[in-house]
């Protein structure tokens, strides 16, 4: 998550949506002119110039950290900087979505390896046991939206110089860096990994995002 006093804006990170992309392009208007340097990895760190949230493996004892809820940051920051700054994250279509965690999670021995399953099938059953990633709470407060702009995943690029351009930031499509995005198998389609039963499961789960955003398994 971001904070930035520089250009009065506040980022919410959300789940493998190439939030630590967006997140690392932008955090350089969260400190002082010149002092920034291109980290994976990043502690807290605070200023008078802006917040960056811990970026690691533990979040324990931080005040500020990556994946913090929208209503825990509007607690922090106050109600009159909360509804004065531009606020933005990057929703992903969440079929999508959800074969992007389901690699990630399986990278890191989040779901055991199966001999006799493949990608396919071991996605089926991983979805069967119940859908993870809904991270409504960086969006919403209290059943409502509570964000001024949504970057799509999809058109990431043309959503990041919109934010730029509304908060007087300049745009360098080149500077955007492109992270995790080889843990996938990009050989098998979207499609294939759903059958009708998994494709309800996401239906029931995300119906307010495929609703609010259009989204739908491609055909």
């Amino acid at each position: 998550m971001l904070i930035s006093h520089r250009k009065q804006f506040i980022y919410t990170k959300t789940v493998k949506t190439a939030g630590t992309s967006v997140e690392s392009y932008f955090e350089k208007y969260c400190m002082p002119e010149g002092a920034w340097e291109y980290s994976r990895a990043r502690e807290e760190y605070v200023s008078e110039q802006g917040i960056i949230g811990y970026r690691g493996t533990d979040p324990r004892g931080r005040q500020w950290f990556n994946h913090m809820s929208a209503a825990v940051i509007r607690e922090k920051v106050g109600i009159e900087t909360w509804r004065g700054y531009f606020k933005f994250c990057v929703m992903r279509n969440p079929f999508d979505k959800l074969v992007s965690q389901f690699y990630f999670l399986r990278k890191q021995g989040n779901i055991p390896s199966q001999a006799d399953a493949g990608p396919v099938e071991s996605f089926r059953q991983w979805i069967s046991r119940g859908v993870t990633a809904v991270d409504r709470d960086k969006y919403m407060i209290d059943d409502s939206l509570c964000m001024d702009y949504f970057i799509r995943f999809e058109d990431l690029e043309d959503g990041v110089r919109y934010v730029c351009d509304r908060v007087n930031a300049s745009f360098e499509p080149k500077s955007i860096p492109h992270l995790k995005a080889k843990a996938r198998d990009r050989s098998i389609p979207l499609r294939e990994f759903y059958d009708g039963e998994t494709a309800r499961l996401v239906r029931k789960a995300y119906a307010f995002e495929i609703d609010q955003f259009g989204y739908d398994l491609p055909e």
